[in-house]
C-alpha cells in the first residue's frame, strides 16, 4: 500500500496555481507543443478526430473561410506555450527550494516551529516539499495538501536534493494527441497494441530513439515522443485526514481478508481450551488464532478480548473482521449482520446471525 499522495502536472488541463501543485514536474524542453496541426505529421501513429472538421495538414492555417477555427487553433497553441513556460518556471523554482525527507519512516509536519505543536501530516522517506520559509532550525514546507514545519536536520536540501530528484520520482507519458497508436516495437511500421487518447497518462519503463515504452491495460508498447509530454511524479506529504481515510480503507480490506480466511474452517470442531483451527478450538481460541495468522497477539480469554483493539460504537458501524463481544463468548463479524465463530461443542465452527446472543460490545483490531 502506498503511503503517499501522487501528483502530476498535466499541461493540457486547467492550471492550479498553488506552488507545489505546479512544482511536482520535470519539464522536458525537447518535446514541442506545436498545436493541433502537429497531429497530422505522422498519420500512421495518430488517428484523426471527429466532429470539428478542422483541416489538418502541413500548413499552420485552416481554410480562409473558417476564421473561427483558425482563432481556436491559435489560442490553443498560445495556451500550450504558456502552460509549458509555467511548468518550466515551477520546476526550476522547486529545484531551488527542494526539501527531501531523510528518514527511514516519516517526518512529522507540524503547525509551528515547535516539537510540541500539532502534527498536521507526515512526509515519508524520500517525500518532497517546497521550502517556502525558514525559522530557527526549521523549514516551512508545502507538500501535497499540507503546509507546515519540519526540522531542517531531517531533510536534504540544495544541490544534494536537486541531484536526488530523478531517483525519487518516476516518469509518466501524458498523451497530447487526440488518438494515438501504441505499437509493439519502437517503429511506426510495427503492430498496434492498442489506441490511447488525449489526456491519458502511462508509466514510462524505457526510452529508445524518440519513443517511450509505456504500460497500458492492453500490455506494454511504444508511443512516439512527439505526441506525449513527460511528467514526473513524486511522493508528497499525507495529511492527518488523508491518513485516517487510508487507514480506514486498509482496515476494511484486512477485515474482509480475515473473514475469508475464517470461513475455510467452518465445519471444524469446537474444543474447550483449544486453539487449533483445524483440530478444534473454543470461541476465543478461534479469534485468537485467526488474528495470530496476521501477526496480531490476542489473549486466549473472551473477557480479555473485550478490551482488545478499539471500541466500535454500535453494530451499524461494525465492519468485517471486528470482534463481536457477548457474555462469555466472542465471534468474528462478517458483515450483513452475520458472524463466524466457534459456537459450542454441538455446532462447532459455524456461521450465524449476529443476534446469536445479546451483543455487549464490538472491538476493531486492524
Amino acid at each position: 500500500m502506498k503511503r503517499f499522495t501522487e501528483y502530476s502536472f498535466k499541461p493540457s488541463k486547467a492550471v492550479r496555481l498553488s506552488a507545489i501543485s505546479l512544482a511536482a514536474l520535470f519539464f522536458s524542453a525537447s518535446i514541442p507543443f506545436s498545436g493541433l496541426n502537429s497531429y497530422a505529421a505522422t498519420p500512421s501513429d495518430v488517428l484523426p478526430t471527429g466532429g470539428a472538421g478542422v483541416v489538418l495538414g502541413t500548413s499552420n492555417k485552416t481554410s480562409k473561410t473558417d476564421k473561427s477555427v483558425e482563432n481556436v487553433i491559435s489560442t490553443t497553441e498560445e495556451m500550450e506555450e504558456r502552460l509549458a513556460q509555467n511548468a518550466k518556471d515551477a520546476y526550476e523554482r522547486l529545484l531551488a527550494n527542494l526539501a527531501v525527507a531523510d528518514t527511514e519512516s516519516y517526518l512529522n509536519i507540524r503547525e509551528s516551529a515547535d516539537e510540541r505543536s500539532e502534527v498536521l501530516g507526515k512526509l515519508y522517506k524520500d517525500g518532497v516539499g517546497e521550502i517556502i520559509g525558514r525559522e530557527d532550525g526549521w523549514l516551512l514546507v508545502e507538500s501535497g495538501n499540507v503546509t507546515g514545519y519540519v526540522k531542517a536536520d531531517n531533510v536534504v536540501t540544495g544541490k544534494a536534493a536537486e541531484e536526488m530528484a530523478p531517483e525519487i520520482g518516476y516518469e509518466l507519458a501524458f498523451v497530447n494527441a487526440p488518438t494515438l497508436f501504441v505499437r509493439s516495437e519502437a517503429d511506426k511500421d510495427s503492430d498496434v497494441v492498442c489506441v490511447v487518447t488525449s489526456g491519458e497518462e502511462y508509466l514510462v519503463t524505457e526510452k529508445e530513439d524518440g519513443w517511450y515504452k509505456v504500460e497500458t491495460a492492453s500490455g506494454d508498447g511504444w508511443i512516439n515522443e512527439e505526441y506525449a509530454t513527460i511528467n514526473w511524479q513524486f511522493k508528497l506529504a499525507e495529511s492527518r485526514e488523508e491518513e485516517q481515510i487510508r487507514l480506514a480503507a486498509e482496515s476494511l480490506e484486512k477485515g474482509k481478508e480475515l473473514v475469508e480466511y475464517a470461513l475455510q474452517f467452518v465445519g471444524n470442531p469446537y474444543v474447550w481450551g483449544g486453539t487449533s483451527l483445524t483440530n478444534g478450538c473454543d470461541c476465543s481460541g478461534f479469534t485468537m488464532s485467526l488474528y495470530k495468522h496476521y501477526g496480531i497477539s490476542l489473549s486466549h480469554a473472551s473477557d480479555a478480548q473485550r478490551y482488545a483493539g478499539v471500541a466500535v460504537d454500535g453494530l451499524e458501524n461494525a465492519q468485517p473482521g471486528d470482534i463481536i463481544i457477548y457474555s462469555g463468548h466472542v465471534a468474528i463479524y462478517m458483515g450483513n449482520n452475520q458472524i463466524v465463530h466457534a459456537a459450542n461443542s454441538r455446532l462447532g465452527i459455524v456461521v450465524s446471525g449476529v443476534d446469536f446472543m445479546t451483543v455487549l460490545g464490538i472491538r476493531r483490531i486492524f
